[in-house]
């Protein structure tokens, strides 16, 4: 007989950047829109607002195409969750 389980939501879920999303919002781009004028895909951009690991070259790249510091986008709090 099969058996049905039901899996919980990982405690260890990421967290959306909400800061990310605000700035990109903010300068008027959509992801494909900052990962253009980051050099990087749309893909690693969303994956960035959805709160999961991205290197800090890529980090780097969406910072300085919003043109503020990879901290103020990428705090160091959500670095080590992330990791």
């Amino acid at each position: 007989m099969l058996e049905i389980t039901h899996r919980r939501p990982s405690s260890r879920r990421p967290r959306t950047n909400r800061l990310l999303i605000e700035h990109r919002l903010d300068a008027g781009l959509t992801p494909n829109d900052l990962a253009r004028r980051a050099v990087i895909s749309g893909n690693t951009v969303r994956a960035a607002e959805r709160g999961d690991y991205v290197d800090p070259r890529s980090q780097y790249a969406i910072a300085s195409a919003l043109g503020v510091a990879r901290v103020v986008v990428f705090p160091f709090e959500r670095q080590k969750e992330a990791a």
